[in-house]
Parts: structure tokens; sequence; C-alpha cells
């Protein structure tokens, strides 16, 4: 088939088989151009994607008596829109940069937005000492219940090791946490 044949069924039909034979047609311009250009974080199925859009609009766009082939009009289309995107990643780099901020200049923004290692080693500390605080302060139920907790074990599991009920290895989570909660706020 011809290429005016081809346009004339996509021109019908976008979603005709034509617009494949048409594409594998003109696939080596594609392969011209991506030897000659680099498009940042664009891949082999990028490159096919953008193409295709491409070919699509192009056969849409077409006029016989306008132009001479539909090739060098295809290829030329296709050369604009890689240098768009070449523009466009271009651009981006440009507004990164002009956007990033100094550390020095905006310390006090990052010393309430970044976290401070020292200050999470301050927190674990605390907590671990208020755990240790509250331990007299429970029951022998209570104290097994959050000791099992505290390793990791399920409510489920403690009450088999406990020989307790589920409801009362949940009652006596509920008074130990509640009573940490109490030493917390203190």
């Amino acid at each position: 088939m011809s290429d005016d044949d081809l346009i004339d069924l996509l021109r019908r039909d976008l979603d005709s088989p034509a617009l494949l034979i048409l594409f594998e047609r003109y696939h080596p311009v594609l392969q011209r151009l991506q030897k000659q250009y680099f498009i940042p974080g664009f891949d082999q199925e990028d490159w096919d994607q953008e193409a295709l859009l491409v070919l699509c609009s192009t056969v849409q766009r077409f006029k016989d008596d306008l132009s001479r082939s539909f090739g060098a009009f295809y290829r030329l289309r296709l050369r604009h829109r890689v240098f768009d995107l070449i523009r466009q990643s271009q651009a981006l780099k440009r507004r990164l940069a002009r956007e990033s901020l100094s550390l020095e200049a905006e310390a006090a923004y990052f010393a309430d937005t970044l976290p401070d290692q020292r200050w999470l080693l301050r927190e674990q500390l605390e907590a671990k000492e208020a755990v240790y605080q509250v331990l007299p302060r429970l029951s022998a139920v209570e104290h097994s219940v959050f000791h099992g907790i505290l390793t990791g074990q399920s409510l489920h599991a403690i009450s088999q090791e406990q020989n307790l009920t589920v409801p009362q290895v949940q009652a006596a989570s509920h008074r130990s946490q509640a009573k940490l909660r109490e030493l917390l706020a203190e």
C-alpha cells in the first residue's frame, strides 16, 4: 500500500492497523533523530510514544496539495517535537536551579522542618525512661501484659502465655497504656 492509501485509512479510523504499518515504514526517521539528540529521562518507549503521537497529528494535518511528501513533513514535525522536548527539559533544569535554597540563608526554615537526629535520640531516651518509671505502678497482670507488648507479642499470644482471656489481656493493656500516658503528661 502506498503512503496515500495508508493516510486515507488513518483519516477514517486512527485505530486502523495502517498506523503501525506507517510507523514501521518511517521508523528509520525516528532512529536517526535518536542518534542525533538526547532527551533526559527518555527511554525507547518514550521515543516511540512521542513519534506515534506526532505521526497521528501529521496524518491529520498533511495536505497533498501543499506538501511534496508525507515523509518530509513527518520528519520536520518530529524534529520540532524533539526540539520542544529538549527545551522543556532544559527549562525544568533552569527552574530547579532558580528554586534551590541555600542552607545557610534558610537555616531557620530547615531547623524547623528537618528532623534532628539528636532530638530523636533524646525522645527515645525519654520514652525508655518513662517505661522504666511506669513499671512499678503496674499490677502483676498489667506488668506481664505490658512486657509482652514491648517484646512484640500479640494479645492472643500473651493471653495463652499468661493463662488469661483475650478481653482480660486487652483490659490490662489499656490500663497500662493509660498509666504510661498519665506519667508522660506529668
